[in-house]
């Protein structure tokens, strides 16, 4: 199979990941065959251009979810900008990559939030609830400490990091 090499360069919704996590699925079934057949059969990564500016929490979990549980390694290349949810699906690939001038990008989880006072508290909560799901799979991945992720909440602004920031924090593992 020669379609390895997947792209998402849109903001991240239902339809910029329903294509995404097909081929990985794809892959996953085609390379999962060929190993029942083949004695010494070696799976070829698939890579995950990315050059978006985030988009849906729950969507880019998906897609996450999907690269978690690919038994052929997913290889995540930043070739531009890496913000808010498409940083998380960056530091998802099992290695990660990013060219020299490259963006990276954490803020806090931003959800559109309107109607009573019961529907206010209920959406508070579920965005914390995804907060927390953020947080915690990006310090599983990389050295970044809670109290960084705190410090750029508490201040309400925007993380921005370079390769080399990234590198030192381990969201990558290589400039390329």
């Amino acid at each position: 199979m020669s379609d390895r090499t997947l792209y998402l360069f849109d903001g991240i919704n239902k339809s910029s990941v329903k294509a995404i996590i097909e081929q990985i699925m794809k892959v996953n079934q085609f390379d999962d065959d060929k190993d029942k057949k083949e004695k010494d059969f070696k799976r070829v990564p698939i890579d995950l251009i990315i050059n978006s500016n985030g988009g849906s929490v729950y969507d880019g979990l998906a897609l996450i979810n999907v690269i978690d549980n690919s038994k052929t390694p997913v290889h995540t290349y930043v070739y531009g900008l890496a913000a808010s949810m498409s940083l998380l699906i960056a530091v998802s690939g099992h290695k990660r990559h990013a060219g020299r001038l490259s963006t990276f990008m954490y803020h806090s989880v931003s959800t559109h939030i309107d109607g009573h006072l019961e529907h206010l508290k209920n959406r508070v909560d579920e965005t914390q609830r995804l907060q927390n799901i953020y947080d915690q799979y990006i310090l599983s991945k990389t050295t970044l400490s809670i109290e960084e992720l705190l410090r750029v909440q508490e201040n309400q602004r925007n993380w921005y990091m370079s390769p080399d920031e990234a590198l030192s924090v381990g969201i990558i593992d290589e400039i390329v």
